[in-house]
Formats: structure tokens, sequence, C-alpha cells
């Protein structure tokens, strides 16, 4: 390597090592290592809502609470947030002050993994009870945040990416879909949660009015859930399609499906399933003018709806359903339903309403706008920085193309000194070829001077090839036409083999006689093997590899088989 290569290579080196340092530092460092693992396993243990007891919780969560690690604390903060939430079934005092004590002991840590796991943890509990005015800043900030770390880094990314494409679903936005497939990156692939995300993903299409794709996820989702023996999952996905066939005016089959998913969430009491599933058979009823059955599945609906109160959204769905079953009939009981809509509508202005979803769809579209905008001002920022070390780069090579030139040039004249001396010694050696007399043995030591110099051409070569310079290039002809001068070319192997013959006529006779399947190429083999040439000499002069030498040689043992052995005790015989 020459000199101005090395200082360019190491000045792209230091150049390189800025400017990635630079950049590293801007991002978030290393999170939790090898306590990811820990807490995934704490929270998981943990999400079982039919463990309401917060006393025993605590005692459960004390080992968190009393450890010396902060990254425990704050675990416990949140997994009792979360115990208090099941606990009251709605949003409650307690459940804020952890959720938040848990997020801002998370943000002092500096522990980003953990800062977006305790976000994410109390976003849940938003979204659950409705309250996505709320929930969506958070939300947006934390789909940022988890952009600067990598997901191998991050605590359940599986749920987390879920719970960003349910959110983006939620507010109908067209991110939720590569939301959810990138969740199934680290989801088991025979599972609840795979059952769960492919039904998901089927829902965004049927959204998008993609009714193909969103039928192929569904029954995706279906096989999914009958191999894990996954009944109520079976149940909701036996609704989704009843969707999709009512759009294609497959009444019956949709109504067929409908009752199904109903029987399988009274069976395992899934009330919130039933509900659902009970509102879109009473829409369908309804446009059937099946007046009697749509009103006995409102009142049963209506019954669920009446015990949460995160179901409001779903009961104002009812009231607006038995507004149009009564159609003026009964104006007293119309008048009711009208205050309890009014007051739902209230309600819902504040929480998950038609008017805070579009107002949420907003917001994320700005935010959008907003990233998108930082992101083209940071490529500027960054096409700056690599515009300014270009130019240092630049005048670098510049001055070191100086030097590089002052120092080729001496080496340029001190080759073409040691040229002329090559070129002097060829044409020497070439004369003394042409003058050797009839000895063959004279001759021999000419082809073994032949292949000394043949190797020492070759080092130069090999030194020559490791420059860089253009300028090397007619040296490296003239080195190759010198070296094919010292081949044994068709030309110098005729005259060679007249030499041969008349020095060892006997032996050439016998060989021929015994051997008359022997070729050209097997001759030049056995005739430089009777003048005691190694493999390696043999190479140089034949210009070809040793190991070509050695399969020509393998080739010939083929050839002869048995009669391989008496060729070479010929050879040694005639010596």
């Amino acid at each position: 390597m020459t000199f101005c290569t090395k200082k360019i290579r190491l000045f792209f080196v230091l150049c390189a090592f800025v400017f990635f340092t630079k950049l590293q530092a801007q991002k978030v460092g290393s999170p939790l290592g090898g306590l990811i693992t820990n807490i995934e396993s704490a929270v998981t243990k943990e999400d079982n809502p039919k463990k309401k007891d917060t006393l025993e919780l605590k005692k459960r969560l004390a080992f968190l609470k009393e450890s010396s690690d902060k990254k425990n604390n704050i675990l416990y903060h949140a997994l009792l947030a979360n115990g208090y939430s099941v606990f009251f079934d709605r949003i409650n005092r307690k459940s804020e002050y952890y959720y938040l004590k848990s997020i801002e002991e998370a943000k002092k840590s500096n522990d980003l993994s953990l800062k977006i796991w305790t976000q994410i943890n109390y976003s849940k509990y938003l979204y659950f009870y409705c309250q996505i005015d709320k929930l969506l800043p958070i939300v947006l900030k934390t789909m940022e945040e988890s952009n600067q770390i990598d997901a191998s880094e991050m605590i359940l990314p599986a749920e987390t990416f879920q719970f960003f494409g349910w959110i983006m679903l939620t507010v109908e936005d067209s991110s939720a879909i590569s939301f959810l497939k990138k969740s199934m990156q680290y989801i088991q692939e025979s599972s609840p949660e795979s059952a769960s995300v492919l039904n998901a993903i089927g829902n965004c299409y049927f959204k998008n009015k993609d009714f193909t794709n969103a039928m192929l996820y569904f029954d995706k989702s279906e096989a999914m859930a009958l191999k894990i023996k996954d009944t109520i999952r079976y149940a909701k996905v036996l609704g989704d399609k009843a969707l999709v066939y009512d759009e294609k005016g497959e009444v019956n089959t949709a109504l067929h499906l409908l009752k199904q998913d109903i029987a399988y969430s009274q069976k395992f009491k899934n009330e919130k399933n039933e509900m659902y599933a009970s509102i879109l058979l009473a829409k369908i009823l309804l446009k059937l003018n099946n007046k009697n059955e749509a009103e006995k599945i409102l009142e049963r609906a209506e019954e669920i709806a009446g015990t949460k109160s995160y179901y409001r959204s779903s009961l104002k769905e009812i009231i607006e359903l038995k507004l149009l079953l009564l159609n003026g009939a009964n104006v007293q009981k119309e008048l009711i339903l009208r205050r309890q809509l009014k007051q739902l509508d209230e309600y819902l202005l504040k929480t998950n309403g038609n008017a805070v979803l579009k107002r949420s769809n907003w917001l994320i579209q700005k935010k959008k706008y907003e990233s998108e905008t930082k992101e083209i001002r940071l490529q500027l920022e960054q096409g700056e920085r690599i515009r300014n070390i270009g130019i240092l780069i630049l005048i670098s090579t510049i001055l070191s193309s100086g030097v590089a030139y002052t120092f080729l040039a001496k080496r340029l004249e001190a080759k073409a000194e040691k040229f002329e001396e090559y070129e002097s010694d060829r044409l020497a050696f070439e004369e003394k070829l042409k003058n050797a007399s009839s000895n063959m043995n004279s001759y021999a030591e000419n082809l073994q001077s032949k292949e000394k110099q043949i190797a020492i051409l070759e080092d130069e070569l090999e030194e020559i090839k490791s420059s860089a310079a253009k300028h090397i290039d007619e040296e490296k002809d003239k080195l190759r036409e010198m070296l094919s001068s010292h081949l044994m070319t068709d030309e110098n192997w005729s005259a060679f083999k007249q030499e041969f013959i008349k020095q060892h006529s006997s032996f050439y006779n016998t060989i021929m006689e015994n051997f008359p399947e022997l070729k050209e190429s097997n001759l030049k083999i056995i005739m430089l093997q009777k003048l005691n040439l190694n493999n390696y000499e043999m190479s140089n002069l034949l210009g070809v590899t040793v190991d070509a030498v050695k399969k020509s040689k393998q080739r010939l043992k083929k050839k002869l088989g048995d009669k391989y052995d008496l060729l070479f005790e010929m050879i040694d015989y005639n010596s």
C-alpha cells in the first residue's frame, strides 16, 4: 500500500469516526439489557383481570418495592396501577396516581425502553375506559419515541406495536395495518395474540372496503383460533365475517354467523362480545323489517351496556336502533329515549364519540405533518454536514496528491533504471540460449537459470500490483512481455524437443515405442522430469500453475495405469 493511500484511508477513518460519534450522541443509550426478560416476565404474570385483591397484589409485588434498583420500583408502581384498575373497573384516582408516578420515575431514569412501556401501560388503561382525547397525545409521543430505539431493546415489543395498531384502527388511520403486521414479527405463531392481530388486520381492510383481504385475514384468524382452541376469538371472527357477508348482500349467511357468535359468547360468558354481536344482528334484522326479534335482541344488549360506564358508546347505538324500531309509534317512550341519547352525547363528546374521533384523526395528521417536516429539516442539516466533510476531504486529497506525485515520480525513475537492467539481462540470456552447445546438461542448467529469473520477475510484478497509480500500467505491460519471452512457447518447445532427441535418442525412442498413446503435452512433462525439474520449475517454464502440473501428472498416471511406474523407472534408469 502506498504512503498516499495510507494517508487518505486514515483521513476517511477519522472523518467517519467524528461524524458517527456525533450521530450516536443524539441517540438514547442502551436501556435495560438483561433486565428486559425479568420485567416482561413480571408484567405477563400480573396480566390477569381476575386478580382483584389489591392487598394480595401488594404482597406479591413487595420484592419490587423493596429492591434497591429504581427500575424495579417503577415497575411496582405501574403494576399496582393496573391492579387498582382491575379492582375498580373504571377510571379511578389511585390508578391515575400510580400510572403517572411510574411515568415520571421512568423519565428520570433516562431509560427509554422503560419510559415507552410505562406510557403504553397507562395508555391501555385510558383506551380501555374510552378516554380517547386524553390518550392520543401520549400515544403519539410514545410512537415518536419508539422510533429512537431498536425493537429488540423494547419491553414487550409485540404488545407495543399491536397497541399502536389498535389506536390507529380506532381513529381510522391508514398506519394501523403496518403497526399490526410489525407486531406479528414478535408474536409466537400459534397463539391467542397471533389470532387477535390477524383479526384486527382483517378489520382494517374491512374499514378500507377491501373485502377480499378482510376475508383472507378473518379466515386466517379463524383457523388459528380453532387450532389453539380459542373459542372466544373464534366467536369474534364469526361476527366480523358476518359484516363482510352483509356488505356483499348475503344476509342469511351474515345472520347465521352472528347467531353463532352470540351463542358462543353466552356459553363462555363473554358479555362484551355478546353485546357487540347483538347490535350487529339487530341492525340486519331491522333492514329485514323483523322488528320483534330485533327488539328482543336489543333488550339484552341494553342490559349488558348498562353495566359498564365504558360501554356508553354501544349504549348510544342501542338507543338509536330502538328509536328506529319505534318510528313514532310511542311518543312517551321515544321522549325518554331521546333524553337518554342527549345525556350520552354530552358524555361521549368528552370521551370517544364521533366528534372526539374526528378531532383525534386531525391531531394524528397534524403530528404526521410535523414529523415529516422535522425529518426533512434533519436531512437538510445532515446534507450540510456531509457537504462540509466533502470539502475537507477534497482539500486533503489535493494536498495528499501533491505529496504522492513527488513520491511516485522518484519511484518511477528508479523503476526505469531497473527495467533497463532486466532488458539487458534478458537479451544476454537469449543470446546464451541460442548459442548453447548440444550438451543437454548445459541446456538443463540454462532452463533452471531461466526459472530463477522468472521468479524474480514475478516478485516484481506482485510488488507493482499493489500500486494504484495509473502510471504503473505501462511497467506491467513491459514485465509481462519480458516474462512471456521466457515461457516454453511453441517455438521454444520445438527447438528444445529437437535438442532433447539428439542427446537422449535412445530414451526418446524407447518411450515412443512403449507408450504410443502419449500426447505432446505428456511429452513436455516427461522431458522436463527427465531433466530433474521440480513441479514449481515446470510451472514457471510452461506458464501454468503448480496445481496444473500436478493434474497433468495425475492424468498421465490415469492414462498409463500400471505402465506409469514403468515409465518413471525408465526415466530414473536413463538419468
